[in-house]
């Protein structure tokens, strides 16, 4: 080794273990996101299941007809979320005019580490996750 190329070792090293610094805090930040949205999908799939227990008692006593009562479905959804332990900070509960369907929107959000240091946002990353259902007769 000549004088020259003295301490090339250690800038490399450097180098490389700032790279691996980098990388680990980008992995960090996407598994914390990830893992949110499994979270809130779970949430949204219980909710949607539970708005969609939500029928129309009175029309299906008269006619037989299975359809969701609104305000039934929007208040059991809202008490399931209610009752899970996941940050979450808003839910649309979306019901089909016909009755027929409804769909569970949770959102949540993930602060980020070294990945809003990189692009200098300090807005966190917000996830959201869907869930529909529809109710059905058990024979």
């Amino acid at each position: 080794m000549t004088r020259s190329e003295r301490g090339s070792v250690t800038l490399w090293t450097l180098g490389l273990s700032l790279l691996l610094l980098v990388f680990g805090g980008l992995a960090i930040d996407f598994w914390r996101g990830l893992a949110l949205q499994r979270e809130l999908a779970a949430v949204a799939d219980s909710a949607a299941v539970a708005a969609a227990s939500g029928v129309d008692e009175g029309l299906y006593r008269e006619t037989g007809q299975v359809r969701l009562d609104a305000a039934q479905a929007r208040a059991l959804a809202l008490e399931s979320v209610a009752f899970q332990d996941t940050p979450i900070f808003g839910v649309e509960v979306t019901v089909l005019p016909d009755g027929s369907r409804v769909t569970v929107e949770v959102f949540g959000e993930v602060e980020l580490g070294l990945l809003g240091v990189l692009i200098g946002d300090t807005e966190p990353l917000t996830v959201r996750a869907v869930a529909t259902a529809a109710p059905r007769l058990l024979p």
